[in-house]
């Protein structure tokens, strides 16, 4: 166990299950930094003591990647999206103790999302993905029905104008990437929502041509929320 200065604040770090804490005690009295350091070394021991199953206390990072590593019948798009919000919790929880994440954390995580201007649904999103984390390694437990998610908006979206479509053509046909218009056009006119779009394949597509000339085509959506 050490306490030391790091410009006018004093720090502390120390060993905890063979790994090293080191945190702010956001104090610059040295005497309340070794007290800090003793509370939050009692806040971890407790912590570890929520786990049933007696084994070493990894950080929030090394379980993350044991879940999305047993995710094994994920199709390609729902790997992407788990990997997406797993590198998000990540950046916020990777260095704290998977059983040290507490019902504070989640809320002031749900608040800086909704600052950085991301919808409800999406931070409600990741902190379900954070909710399965936890529950592989047997830390869900604490934060039970006491977690809040936050309320989504239910109605649907609206049609484009016919205005509307004219100025997106007009940007997009601007735009230096070749493959936008296209993408534009296929999702509009076949009505595909973005996820059935990203997900299309080459062999998704069949045209049919004559004399060299395309005269008839379709898009085989293989999965879709809607069902006929």
């Amino acid at each position: 166990m050490s306490v030391y200065k790091r410009g006018e604040t004093y720090w502390f770090k120390f060993l905890f299950q063979g790994q090293l804490i080191r945190e702010s005690a956001k104090t610059n009295s040295k005497t309340v930094a070794r007290e800090a350091e003793r509370a939050r070394r009692r806040e971890l021991e407790l912590g570890y003591n929520r786990i049933a199953k007696r084994e070493r206390v990894p950080l929030f990072a090394l379980p993350a990647k044991e879940w999305l590593a047993s995710k094994g019948a994920l199709t390609p798009l729902g790997r992407a999206y788990y990997e997406q919000y797993s590198r998000k919790l990540d950046r916020e929880f990777g260095n704290r103790l998977v059983s040290d994440i507490t019902i504070g954390d989640v809320a002031q995580l749900q608040a800086k999302r909704l600052r950085e201007g991301l919808s409800p649904r999406t931070a409600n999103c990741e902190v379900a993905t954070l909710r399965q984390i936890l529950k592989h390694f047997g830390c869900w437990t604490p934060l039970a029905g006491r977690v809040r998610f936050l309320r989504e908006k239910t109605d649907s979206g609206r049609a484009l104008s016919f205005q509307e479509e004219g100025k997106l053509l007009h940007a997009i046909l601007k735009s230096t990437s070749a493959v936008l218009y296209p993408l534009f056009i296929l999702s509009l006119d076949g009505g595909l929502r973005p996820s059935e779009s990203r997900a299309l394949h080459r062999r998704n597509l069949k045209l049919r041509s004559r004399d060299g000339a395309l005269v008839e085509g379709e898009i085989v959506v293989s999965h879709s929320k809607t069902v006929e």
